[in-house]
């Protein structure tokens, strides 16, 4: 599986940007600029925590006895439990949002199709993993 290196890229432009503007609204004298610094770092540091949190739980490589998250932990084929499309409706079409391969033990591991430049190839070993495949709303 070959991972898409933009998100990490306009991170670190989003940080390049937030950061020092947060900064600098801090230092600033006025009430309204704190907390506009505050808010602008804040908003900041949710945005790097979404990014990790999708980073994490994604998949890092298949392998003949199961699969390896990005966060070290391994899930065997055999604990697995089903296949989730997480899809969303946009204007009347639907689009996968992401795939959620779950596991018995309650854990999960995603697929984000925007994270992976050979989603193609990922998604057609992930249709024939031998178990439930569903598609929810996300």
């Amino acid at each position: 599986m070959r991972a898409d290196r933009l998100t990490p890229t306009l991170v670190i432009l989003l940080g390049l940007f937030f950061v020092p503007m947060g900064l600098g609204l801090l230092t600033s004298a006025g009430m309204a600029h704190t907390l506009i610094g505050l808010a602008c770092l804040a908003l900041f540091g949710v945005v790097v925590w979404l990014v990790r949190r999708g980073h994490k739980r994604s998949v890092r490589r298949f392998s003949g006895e199961g699969l390896v998250r990005n966060d070290g932990q391994s899930f065997a084929w055999a604990e697995l439990h089903r296949v989730v499309d997480r899809v969303r409706v946009r204007n009347g079409r639907k689009y996968l949002w992401r795939t959620e391969i779950q596991f018995s033990n309650g854990e999960s591991a995603w697929l984000i199709p925007s994270k992976i430049r050979n989603f193609g190839e990922v998604t057609a070993l992930v249709g024939r993993l031998p178990c439930e495949h569903s598609e929810l709303a996300a």
